[in-house]
């Protein structure tokens, strides 16, 4: 595994989008963000023809490298990495919506203007073209390859005839359940064969929120391991995995507290984890 714990300056989340569209050769206005050398070094080297992105919210640089490397609870995205790399990204936002605006789009959020999903709706009023809001899904699309999104529907409701397959679960006050089902349509996503497909799993996030215990954090953790297993195992060989925090976990003072001392040790602020491997 090669492991970058590099300067979080050095990558952030909106080189994501910019790096599908260079390993794709999708074509799309250059944004704020550039193209990770490594991780087009890596799908070139393995021949990797499509991308599946998954966004696992709250998945901070320090919580992945505990439960990677001390606690063993990611076990299948350790396994990713270990065929791959794990880089240390800056975070552009202390909030989902901008933060996966700019994964998407490559933008950060004083350019997309993204923060909250009915902002989308509005910034596509004011001008349905800007390309600042125009997402890697839909660059792909318009350039007739195959994309996919599986998100909760609110969310999914902004992608109608810009990506070819959508699949909105509604959100549920039972955050495993949820996660489930986006596993389950994300795996039907699969089947369409998409060139790239993104996913967005949501429970360390609303464990970190509502939560007391570390051992209910781990819990999540897990389910979300198990997840992105499944979705491992579905999609064809030759798949490049891009699997990134949103933001770092939130309530960060009530789990220095009561988390784990071997993360607490570990723990670093404004970075999140970016694993990225093949199958």
């Amino acid at each position: 595994m090669k492991n970058l714990k590099l300067n979080p300056d050095l990558y952030s989340l909106v080189d994501i989008a910019p790096t599908i569209s260079e390993m794709l050769d999708i074509p799309m206005v250059l944004p704020d963000g550039k193209v990770i050398p490594e991780v087009n070094e890596y799908k070139i080297t393995h021949n990797c023809k499509k991308v599946v992105l998954i966004i696992v919210d709250s998945l901070g640089y320090s919580l992945y490298r505990y439960f990677s490397e001390s606690d063993g609870t990611f076990r299948n995205i350790r396994q990713i990495a270990e065929s791959g790399m794990v880089l240390q990204c800056r975070s552009i936002a202390d909030h989902t919506t901008p933060a996966i605006a700019s994964i998407f789009t490559g933008y950060l959020p004083t350019q997309h203007h993204i923060y909250a999903t009915d902002d989308i709706y509005v910034e596509r009023a004011k001008d349905s073209k800007n390309p600042k809001i125009k997402t890697i899904l839909e660059w792909a699309h318009d350039a007739g390859r195959r994309s996919a999104v599986v998100i909760e529907s609110h969310g999914a409701d902004t992608f109608s005839d810009r990506v070819n397959n959508i699949y909105g679960v509604p959100d549920s006050q039972d955050i495993i359940e949820y996660d489930i089902k986006i596993t389950d349509a994300a795996v039907e996503a699969l089947k369409s064969k998409p060139d790239v497909l993104a996913v967005h799993l949501r429970a360390i996030d609303r464990y970190a929120h509502r939560s007391q215990t570390w051992d209910e954090l781990k819990y999540a953790a897990g389910t979300v391991d198990t997840n992105v297993g499944r979705i491992v195992e579905t999609a064809e060989k030759g798949t490049l995995f891009m699997i990134c925090g949103d933001h770092p976990i939130h309530a960060g003072e009530k789990w220095m507290r009561s988390a784990s001392k071997a993360w607490v040790g570990k723990h670093q602020d404004r970075s999140v984890a970016l694993v990225v491997g093949a199958c």
